[in-house]
């Protein structure tokens, strides 16, 4: 919960079915590639003398399979224990709350284990330790100032910080994990499933040549099942194009993140210079942030449309434009590496200081404006809808959002100016701090308030979002008012007119805005 926000309902049966089911579709295509795997036509041919190497290797490239089935048994023992258990309470409403809720946990973590493991940089981690840590503090700076950037673009209604931290978790740990374990997959399926050239090499060939459409399409189908899950538990928080964009963005933001270690730990360091420069520099804002940023407005928008099938189209056109992107960034990338341009001069130099960026800007560059465009179109309409919500509220609702207090909403500068001034106020600095959290926290419940019902005059409202009632509570509370939820479900008695926000006692003696 962030800045006041109230609690609204919690997630149904429903919306957790439908989660599961999500997370359910990434280990359906993991078995699919086990059985593809297991069903090869062919062995590679170890020599003889290489016959221990080639035990290890297959040991070592069969021990994600046996994690997988591991989780597996396990998640089935579970789903049997919660079963009968549910058998033998004989309840027809089923489980209690707090019971099922436990079982819920238990089975999301069993069924996400296995891409957490396959995350972990193991590699790294016990070849280059020192490397990898300071990697990981290079990167750490850069990442939080991408996530403060994600955050700071909503200039109205923002979701609660737990949810881009959420999606940073999935993108770094989950859908590195599942695009991770898809690579490995084609990387065996391209050297065991076709038939061996002439020269050995090209069989390494054609491993590169379908290497960005295996990446392109899993890597963002990982991505996208940490949005949709996302989207389906806390759809109230989901106000639109904005909101989708935020949530896609620090998704993409946790798999660079990740990703970025890898690179840059390779090698003892080798090479972090370089990984650093295009990964946490010029490609910060680009790259997956922008894949997966495209594919959270797909999910915003989504949220504003009605029928399924006009739902559906917006989350599959915003799925195949970011995988199409993905596709086409790393095949001209890999391209490129195989065949240096000779326009451009031979040289560690030009290729970090000319054909990168030139690399970014045409290959990225697009998504990028792209995802700028709709966050700035949909900033535009979330402005419009709030000053219809703000301009519709019934007399009950005028003590919680007073015409000032509206117009003061709706103006960004004015919001951030005001927070200022409670920080520049006299009096301590735990007085100040305390200031600007109250005046956050009621800013924040004010939006909430016309957010909502700017969703019921769409047509949109959430069963899981507080009412109206509630909300004017919690905005009456932040304000002070002794009085209680009956204040907002009937119309206020006259009284003396209340001060718009309560303003902070300027420093240097001027007047507050």
């Amino acid at each position: 919960m962030t800045e006041g926000q109230p609690v609204g309902v919690r997630p149904g049966p429903g919306r957790w079915r439908a989660a599961l089911l999500v997370v359910l579709s990434l280990h359906a295509v993991v078995a699919l590639g086990m059985v593809v795997k297991l069903v090869r036509p062919r062995q590679i041919e170890v020599p003889p003398e290489m016959a221990a190497l080639g035990e290890l290797v297959g040991a070592v490239e069969s021990l994600p399979y046996w994690i997988y089935l591991s989780c597996w048994l396990l998640t089935a023992v579970l789903a049997a224990v919660a079963g009968l258990h549910r058998w033998s309470a004989r309840d027809p409403a089923g489980l209690p709350g707090a019971v099922a809720r436990r079982y819920r946990g238990a089975l999301v973590v069993m069924l996400l284990l296995p891409f957490a493991v396959m995350s972990l940089p193991l590699v790294p981690l016990l070849a280059w330790p020192g490397a990898w840590v300071a990697t990981f503090l290079l990167c750490v700076p850069t990442t939080a100032y991408a996530l403060m950037v994600m955050h700071c673009a909503q200039r109205f209604r923002r979701i609660p910080v737990r949810l881009p931290l959420a999606a940073f978790g999935w993108g770094a740990v989950i859908a590195t994990g599942f695009g991770g374990t898809m690579n490995d997959w084609w990387s065996g399926f391209a050297t065991l499933h076709f038939p061996l050239p002439e020269n050995p090499l090209d069989a390494t060939y054609l491993r590169e040549i379908g290497a960005p459409i295996v990446a392109g399409f899993f890597e963002e189908f990982g991505k996208a099942a940490g949005v949709a899950v996302l989207f389906v538990l806390h759809r109230r928080h989901f106000d639109g194009v904005v909101s989708g964009i935020v949530i896609g963005a620090a998704t993409g933001i946790g798999f660079n993140f990740t990703e970025s270690l890898a690179y840059m730990s390779e090698w003892g360091g080798a090479s972090a210079n370089f990984h650093h420069w295009g990964r946490q520099a010029l490609g910060l804002m680009a790259a997956h942030t922008a894949f997966t940023a495209v594919i959270g407005a797909g999910f915003g928008l989504a949220r504003q449309v009605s029928g399924r099938a006009r739902r559906l189209t917006a989350v599959g056109v915003g799925f195949l434009t970011a995988a199409g992107a993905h596709f086409c960034n790393d095949s001209v990338i890999g391209y490129v590496a195989r065949h240096p341009l000779r326009l451009i001069p031979a040289g560690e130099a030009a290729g970090i200081l000319i054909v990168l960026p030139a690399q970014i800007l045409l290959l990225q560059g697009p998504l990028v404006v792209l995802y700028v465009m709709l966050l700035r179109r949909g900033l535009r309409s979330q402005a419009g809808g709030l000053e219809a919500a703000l301009g519709s509220l019934p007399p009950e609702a005028r003590r919680a959002i007073t015409s000032d207090e509206a117009a003061l909403l709706l103006s960004p500068a004015r919001r951030f100016r005001l927070k200022v001034d409670a920080l520049r106020a006299r009096g301590s600095l735990r007085e100040r701090l305390a200031a600007y959290r109250r005046l956050s926290r009621l800013h924040a419940a004010q939006f909430d308030l016309a957010t909502e019902r700017w969703h019921r005059l769409r047509g949109e409202a959430d069963p899981a979002a507080p009412d109206d009632a509630a909300l004017c509570e919690r905005i009456l509370e932040l304000k002070g008012a002794p009085e209680g939820r009956h204040v907002c479900a009937s119309p206020p008695a006259p009284r003396a007119p209340l001060s718009p926000v309560p303003m902070p006692a300027p420093a240097g003696g001027k007047d507050a805005p």
